[in-house]
């Protein structure tokens, strides 16, 4: 252990305390959704100008998987926890962050234990590794890497780990050991390399097996690594290899070859920084899943630097291993690697890595030709590497994101620390829509639809008062829209759902007596939708006013009737998903009326009922993603509906009626002491009212049934939960953001739309 760490320890530091930031963990849940478009309104007005509701039923969720919740931050308050990804999974740490990272590996939340932990660096070929060797040489650590084991320095045969100078006169140390590669990796476990805390940064192109092998729950280590584009680093590991003839992976034909050739090979190198963080061969196939644990290992158990920002990422890196800035060969090293007046960055890096970093190394670097995002050799390498450009996106994200916990971990009072801001959900759904183009160009033109046609919801301070041009969406069955649609009928208002159909757009009442109305518009199915965007539905200013639009097909809806200058608002009401299978059953046994019904589900028991999918598997997230009831659902839909909820939902529970009805009714603008109002509100959300409509039999009327309640943990209901697995992880979820929207309503904030 070098003096100079020790130095920092105790003056820039606490030393060896644990000051691990706590993550504060919530209810999940789930409900039916809504999404409002209306014109400026003040929220004391009586209605709101164009709303389409989404009703969602959703049946209860089972603790499948241990989520790591937080409190989503709505009035600017610390926020601790809320951890993105699209690409899934992403909350749920426990389930997706790899055994041997969670009990061998620090987590980037904690301030660093000099004493205690050894720190390991994940060399990435043509990323700047070797630069970072040679600065930590230069500043005089003790390093674990390729020349400890070199035989010509006589202690490749050692039994026990020895400290070393490979070189006279350099005045910088080596242990002897080959930690690069996994035999090398498996002699220094025998041997005791962490325990026996005599490494200042331990270098691999192994991490995965590095950190299973080397470390253990009481020698704990500390990820480091640099990153770098993917196609910029396969372009420059192309031509590397195309001289490289030391390498064990050389090849003589490489050497006039052209990138496309090589980007073209079948055996080509794809998705390497995956790979290796999976610990999987390159034989192996890497997937979406293998995507999603990377990104969780990465977030939690790396110190992130970019190629691009190597001299802030190195300030970061130091701070990490404890370095003491003030000593003179420190600065001289930062000096010497990074002067006032260097070239630009990556392009010095690049030049520095082809400096030899001992005897026998070789030169690591080729100057080569740069290609562009629309050439053909770029395109055709990001095609090759689609799971690695998506991960280097969300490892930019993270960069920024580190800068405050890392600067933050010498405090001397933690609850004086700053916050910490959370990535942008927002944006970072956004620059995952558009890398993840490079295998799916459909999600990306879904995606920008997704965040410019609907609005999203964040506190606003009460003299707001007036609401932008908007229009409502709410759907899904078996979760309360009926009630909500009556009750708003009820108000006066009008609003566009399943009822009328004309050819000239136009408002009537369907019924008498019932101050509600109608706009003729068919938009419960996918044809109505279609239908209604061709008869200009919501894009002309001369339509008729409606404020409410009512359907389940939550993506063509979205996608056609709304864009970025007339958007879209949701809410929603939300069910526990396997009581919305078993209301449907019950509801279908009657339905005749439905274009689904089957006479065989008048006498199917419930326990039939739940012995496979009747098409209707995953509803909620099928639903909010866009994918057909055949098409396979992923960890990825899980995430992407996570963030759709999050970002553009306003939700309440079925089961907490009342008060979500107050939340929409403040959302909608409507004034409950409007006699009008407060007598509808009183008729819908009344104890009375609740009962009568368990206990309705009519299509319309009210759009439910009473039934028998199912026994929880019952084999039926297990099996309904494996039917309906990623929407039961959805409603735990969405039950969360409930609790963490209540701040809108209990601070008396309006809710903004932008």
């Amino acid at each position: 252990m070098s003096s100079s760490r020790r130095e920092y320890s105790r003056s820039g530091g606490k030393d060896g305390r644990d000051s691990r930031r706590r993550r504060r963990s919530s209810t999940a849940s789930t409900s039916s959704a809504m999404s409002v478009s209306m014109p400026s309104l003040n929220v004391t007005h009586k209605r709101v100008a164009v709303a389409v509701i989404l009703s969602f039923c959703i049946v209860s969720i089972i603790d499948l998987h241990k989520l790591l919740s937080s409190t989503a931050d709505y009035n600017g308050s610390r926020s601790e926890g809320r951890r993105s990804l699209l690409t899934s999974l992403y909350l749920e740490a426990h389930s997706t962050l790899l055994p041997w990272a969670h009990h061998h590996l620090v987590d980037v939340l904690e301030t660093p234990d000099f004493e205690k932990e050894t720190a390991l660096f994940w060399h990435v070929p043509k990323s700047g590794g070797t630069t970072a060797k040679r600065l930590y040489q230069c500043m005089g650590k003790t390093l674990a890497h390729r020349v400890g084991a070199d035989p010509r320095f006589g202690h490749d045969h050692d039994s026990e780990v020895v400290v070393f100078e490979p070189h006279q006169g350099k005045d910088w140390k080596v242990v002897n050991v080959d930690t690069t590669i996994k035999q090398g990796i498996i002699r220094a476990k025998t041997m005791g390399l962490v325990q026996s805390h005599t490494t200042d940064l331990i270098f691999t192109m192994e991490p995965a097996f590095a950190g299973e092998n080397l470390y253990d729950e009481e020698h704990k280590g500390r990820f480091l690594a640099l990153f770098r584009h993917p196609v910029e680093r396969a372009v420059s590991m192309f031509y590397y290899l195309q001289a490289a003839t030391w390498e064990r992976t050389y090849r003589p034909e490489w050497a006039n070859m052209t990138v496309m050739e090589w980007a073209n090979l079948p055996n080509a190198e794809e998705n390497y920084i995956v790979h290796k963080l999976v610990g999987k061969s390159f034989g192996d196939t890497v997937d979406e899943t293998d995507l999603i644990i990377a990104k969780e290992l990465v977030r939690q158990r790396f110190i992130v630097g970019l190629m691009g920002e190597m001299e802030e990422s190195v300030r970061r890196f130091n701070i990490v291993l404890g370095l003491n800035m003030d000593e003179e060969r420190n600065r001289a090293c930062m000096v010497e690697f990074f002067p006032e007046d260097a070239t630009p960055v990556e392009e010095e890096v690049e030049e520095r890595e082809t400096e030899k970093t001992s005897a026998t190394d070789q030169s690591n670097s080729n100057k080569h030709p740069k290609f562009d995002e629309n050439s053909p050799e770029y395109k055709s390498l990001a095609n090759r590497n689609p799971l690695d450009m998506i991960l280097y996106q969300y490892i930019v994200k993270l960069f920024d994101e580190q800068k405050e916990i890392i600067d933050n971990y010498f405090f001397e009072d933690n609850a004086s620390k700053p916050p910490r801001d959370e990535v942008n959900l927002h944006s970072f759904l956004l620059v995952e829509t558009q890398v993840m183009s490079a295998y799916q160009s459909h999600f990306k033109i879904t995606s920008w639809m997704l965040l410019n046609h609907l609005a999203k919801i964040t506190p606003a301070p009460r003299s707001f008062g007036m609401y932008r041009s908007l229009t409502y969406l709410r759907a899904f069955s078996q979760s309360g829209g009926t009630t909500l649609q009556r009750m708003y009928w009820c108000m006066g208002m009008t609003l566009a759902n399943e009822v009328g159909d004309r050819s000239k757009l136009e408002t009537f009442k369907p019924w008498s007596g019932n101050p509600g109305q109608v706009l003729n518009v068919q938009v419960a199915t996918h044809q109505g939708i279609m239908d209604a965007h061709r008869r200009g539905f919501l894009a002309n200013e001369d339509q008729p006013h409606v404020d409410v639009v009512s359907t389940a097909e939550f993506e063509l809806a979205y996608t056609l009737l709304f864009n970025p200058e007339h958007k879209g608002r949701m809410f929603a009401l939300f069910r526990h998903p396997i009581e919305r299978a078993v209301s449907k059953l019950y509801y279908l046994r009657k339905a005749t009326w439905e274009p689904t019904y089957n006479k065989h589900w008048k006498t199917m028991t419930l326990k039939e009922w739940a012995t496979k999918d009747r098409g209707e598997n995953n509803w909620m997230v099928r639903k909010l993603v866009g994918k057909d009831p055949s098409a396979p659902l992923s960890n990825v839909d899980l995430e992407l509906a996570k963030e759709i909820i999050h970002t553009k939902f306003l939700v309440g529970l079925q089961d907490r009626f009342k008060e979500s009805m107050q939340r929409f009714n403040i959302f909608l603008g409507i004034d409950e002491s409007d006699p009008q109002n407060h007598r509808c509100i009183q008729e819908f959300t009344s104890n009375v009212k609740t009962e009568a409509i368990q206990t309705q039999g009519e299509k319309n009327a009210q759009n439910s049934y009473s039934h028998p309640e199912l026994e929880r943990n019952g084999e039926t209901w297990i099996s309904l939960q494996r039917i309906h697995m990623y929407d039961v992880q959805l409603f735990k979820y969405i039950r969360d953001e409930y609790g963490r929207q209540g701040v809108l309503f209990d601070t008396g904030a309006d809710v903004e739309i932008q």
